[in-house]
């Protein structure tokens, strides 16, 4: 039977519960970890969230756990959103939800667009602002590559006026990293988004993380998870006492400080939508993060299950 994110969740808060009685700090107890975005310098927190599962529409019960969610990850210091108007109704539910809360200030918002031709792109970002009830975008990226050879001199434009402060690409699909690269190599960006995990995506780590790094791109980390049966898999294992050496004191955690701890890494959008996750989850925000030989002590252990 697949073992779900909640029962990992409240193994979590158990073991939380074990680390705070000892004599040092847990997680908890720590700042939230921040890092520079390369082409300015500004600071943004390691933890963001993706929001591919918040097109619920107009349904009120559904939207409720969904600002529950982002006002929870509000209070502990959260700022970036990823979204796309692929996904869904998202953009307008987080437009409604941020709105509500008077807090588009308080958020870096990135979103994305995915048509190929340039008429196209602007109208879906146009369509973009008008859901998301923005004068201007934190970061506008090309979903999947699609239409990037058009998009991003439009992206530059909208940049050079004021309406977008970054511009970057994404994908999720190992089979685009060879053009991902090619455009990395080609054109200044300054983000690009990539899947990433000790959960069997781990080929990103190869060639395109350090390109980023080289060529000075921030990257945001999407699917720190892996894919899906990953909480199964753990499920057989029980979290290695040495975990809490880093400050990890659930599988979430464990995952996502091996993501965020790669060199390159800038800020990880794991998909949240109940905040007993978003709590659960930034406590990979802070403490300290593995090192080199604790990030080999992941993989042999994960690959052995």
């Amino acid at each position: 039977m697949p073992v779900s994110r909640r029962k990992f969740t409240l193994g979590g808060i158990a073991a939380g519960a074990v680390l705070a009685s000892g004599a040092r700090l847990g997680a908890a107890d720590q700042d939230l970890l921040k890092r520079a975005i390369p082409a300015s310098g500004e600071l943004i927190p390691v933890l963001g969230v993706g929001t591919n599962r918040y097109g619920v529409g107009d349904d009120a019960s559904l939207r409720e756990p969904l600002r529950a969610a982002l006002g929870r990850f509000r209070e502990l210091g959260g700022t970036v959103i990823d979204t796309a108007p692929g996904y869904r109704t998202s953009e307008r539910v987080l437009g409604d939800i941020i709105d509500d809360m008077g807090a588009l200030d308080d958020f870096f918002v990135a979103t994305k667009v995915d048509r190929e031709q340039r008429s196209d792109s602007e109208k879906r970002m146009e369509g973009s602002f008008r859901k998301l009830r923005m004068q201007q975008c934190d970061l506008m990226q090309v979903h999947n590559l699609r239409g990037w050879q058009e998009s991003i001199p439009l992206m530059r434009q909208w940049k050079d006026a004021g309406r977008i402060r970054y511009i970057g690409i994404t994908t999720s699909r190992e089979s685009q990293y060879e053009e991902m690269e090619k455009i990395m190599r080609a054109e200044d960006l300054d983000f690009i988004q990539i899947n990433y995990s000790l959960a069997n995506q781990r080929r990103s780590a190869d060639r395109i993380l350090p390109l980023a790094q080289d060529r000075g791109m921030a990257v945001l980390l999407n699917r720190p998870f892996g894919g899906g049966g990953v909480f199964s898999k753990l499920s057989q294992a029980t979290l290695p006492d040495w975990a809490a050496d880093f400050d990890v004191s659930s599988w979430a955690q464990f995952l996502l400080k091996y993501a965020l701890s790669h060199p390159a890494a800038t800020c990880a959008i794991p998909g949240m939508t109940k905040s007993r996750h978003v709590d659960d989850n930034f406590g990979a925000a802070r403490g300290r993060m593995p090192g080199a030989a604790e990030r080999r002590k992941q993989e042999a252990f994960f690959d052995a299950l």
